[in-house]
């Protein structure tokens, strides 16, 4: 694919603190490819016009985008919890280098706590008896779309944005200095 190339091709790789495992955020890739997706998703039809580019449904394939605003409302919401040392340095505003070992840590944390959230709206769309057999969204307007991490991603990110907004409390979001954000 197209797009995929591009993807790989364009953005560089970020990478992590010399004592861990290498671990590849791929966030920049994964945002080129969601918005690609997003910009051409068709609108509601009774033809159920497939994507233009991804005519799959495309996007089902990508984690969320490990990024610092969701990693905030994951905690918010205990999805996610923080050691009480770490929360000491959030919200102390404390800088992280970019790959050390709690910026990967709430980056990685936070791709297999949106994937557990995924899991678990499958696990309760196969309960209900009328979706018994579907893993996807959209069939109201008359598009087939996986349930995709990518966009519950995109939900979490505008809830983060909600919540700051009307003056709820958020843990303040890891500050890292770097390009790969």
């Amino acid at each position: 694919m197209k797009v995929e190339k591009v993807g790989h091709t364009t953005f560089p790789f970020g990478s992590t603190a010399s004592d861990t495992p290498l671990v590849y955020f791929l966030k920049r890739a994964q945002i080129l490819v969601a918005e690609t997706w997003a910009a051409f998703f068709p609108a509601p039809s009774p033809d159920k016009i497939p994507h233009p580019i991804f005519p799959g449904g495309g996007i089902h394939q990508l984690t969320m985008f490990a990024d610092y605003r969701v990693p905030q409302v994951l905690h918010h919401l205990k999805i996610l919890t923080y050691p009480p040392s770490l929360l000491t340095l959030l919200e102390s505003g404390h800088y992280f280098e970019h790959g050390s070992k709690e910026e990967v840590s709430i980056r990685a944390a936070s791709i297999v706590a949106v994937e557990r959230v995924r899991d678990e709206i499958l696990a309760l769309r196969h309960q209900d008896k009328e979706t018994a057999d579907s893993t996807s969204i959209g069939e109201e307007y008359g598009v087939n779309v996986p349930v995709s991490s990518a966009l519950i991603d995109f939900y979490l990110w505008d809830a983060a944005k909600e919540i700051e907004a009307g003056g709820g409390a958020v843990v303040p979001e890891h500050r890292t200095r770097s390009i790969w954000y």
